[in-house]
């Protein structure tokens, strides 16, 4: 993660930021270009950078309108910031990596007066930069809606609390499956990376009781936790676990399980599920009733994972169905349960990273181990290394974790050393860690819960 995808208000903050210092709009007199002499282009500089790297491009007759000259830098639209009639301040695009560097000059009217393109090519250098995949927000009103549809359209997703990738997605498409438990419209929504467009799978009346899903080792079914206000053991009154058919467009809600509320679960490789429940925090080894397609409730407890409360228990299974890493906003350790494959059962968990809960945002600790303090754990994920698989390690994967409280992302090393790579920035600026800023992960980028 990410993976959890937002267009932020801070980056225009930042650009009029840029515009002032470039030139005093209160006295600047825009105008276009003029048509009757020739507009000349002489050099840009610098010649290599990455994303949001600022760009000067020098010659004479641009105009001092910016709405009148458009950059394209490697396919991609370039902000254009401010000219003064003889150098166009413009911002590099994301992913302009042909480094082709095109600028159209319009009159007054909208007519192209000229257009042209250095034989010179930029060197884009990639970098690791956080950047808004999608919001939908109105500055006027504050209104942040969710809506189904094109990123370019529109579509929202305000909030989101556990995302997973869709693990056999058609034709190909990479896509993100998300829901958001804590507000909003509640439901089950596909985030199509590819196709850039937002589509609610479900969003019935169970929605706002949904906490975590999980899809089923071959890919066909979702699997969703469901928080059914049960909180006595062997309650089988309510269903505690929901699915959802990929050959039925994940789109007709069925009930898996009756059983006592569940907030997290996992699907292991061979068929087993687990699922987490209130009473002191039980790991349930679900049991399956042959011949019946509605599970009632019949389970074994794994281990019971916290004494002092047992409430929204998030489970994450690794990749290669060793283990299976437990968590709660309520505990601030993330713990590992290893797997018996034979008999089919998690064993007690130990500590891998943190331990008690941060007071504030101001009070998570990067460190190894139990030295680590996370603020509120929400949604995680194992993502591979390259370098474990060039080193040849046996755990070639990381934990991404998102803490709603520390507004910032973690990564989890196999070892258990915690460190933040994403979000909190610029506390010094005004005091604050969150907000909606892209940029350099450690150094520009924030957030705020809940976002995607």
């Amino acid at each position: 993660m990410d993976k959890h995808l937002i267009v932020a208000l801070m980056c225009c903050l930042f650009m009029v930021g840029c515009k002032d210092d470039f030139k005093d709009p209160s006295v600047w007199d825009l105008k276009s270009c003029d048509p009757s002499k020739p507009v000349e282009f002489i050099d840009f500089t610098p010649k290599e950078g990455g994303v949001r790297t600022r760009m000067y491009i020098t010659g004479s007759n641009f105009g001092t309108d910016e709405s009148k000259i458009h950059v394209m830098i490697g396919g991609h639209k370039a902000p254009v910031i401010a000219s003064d009639g003889s150098k166009i301040h413009c911002m590099l695009p994301a992913r302009a990596y042909d480094g082709d560097i095109k600028v159209v000059i319009n009159d007054k009217d909208g007519n192209v007066v000229t257009e042209y393109t250095f034989e010179e090519r930029f060197n884009y250098q990639s970098k690791v930069v956080v950047g808004t995949l999608l919001r939908n927000y109105n500055s006027q009103t504050g209104a942040a809606p969710f809506q189904d549809g094109t990123f370019a359209d529109g579509a929202g997703v305000p909030t989101s609390d556990w995302m997973v990738f869709d693990p056999k997605p058609d034709n190909g498409d990479k896509i993100i499956f998300t829901c958001n438990f804590t507000g909003g419209s509640e439901g089950i929504r596909m985030i199509n990376l590819t196709k850039q467009e937002v589509k609610t799978v479900y969003a019935g009346s169970r929605s706002p009781k949904m906490q975590t899903f999980t899809f089923s080792a071959d890919g066909d079914t979702l699997l969703i936790a469901d928080d059914n206000g049960r909180g006595t053991m062997g309650d089988i009154t309510m269903p505690n676990i929901h699915y959802l058919l990929r050959s039925e467009g994940f789109q007709k809600l069925r009930t898996y399980c009756y059983s006592s509320c569940a907030y997290g679960l996992v699907y292991m490789p061979d068929g087993t599920i687990f699922f987490a429940t209130y009473p002191n925090a039980s790991i349930m080894k679900l049991i399956r009733n042959s011949g019946v397609p509605v599970i009632d409730g019949s389970g074994t407890v794994a281990f019971d994972f916290l004494r002092s409360s047992g409430r929204q228990v998030k489970m994450r299974a690794h990749p290669s169905g060793k283990f299976v890493y437990v968590f709660s906003r309520y505990e601030g350790g993330i713990y590992k349960s290893e797997y018996d494959p034979v008999a089919k059962m998690l064993r007690s968990p130990t500590l891998v990273a943190g331990s008690t809960l941060a007071g504030s945002a101001a009070d998570v600790k990067e460190g190894a181990g139990s030295l680590a303090r996370f603020g509120l754990p929400w949604c995680g994920d194992f993502v591979k290394n390259p370098k474990y698989v060039q080193e040849g390690r046996e755990d070639i994967y990381d934990f991404y974790l998102a803490d709603q409280r520390g507004q910032c992302i973690w990564k989890i090393t196999p070892e258990g050393i915690a460190s933040i790579v994403a979000g909190r920035s610029n506390f010094t600026a005004d005091n604050s860690y969150n907000g909606y800023i892209d940029g350099d992960p450690l150094h520009e980028a924030r957030s705020t819960t809940h976002n995607l």
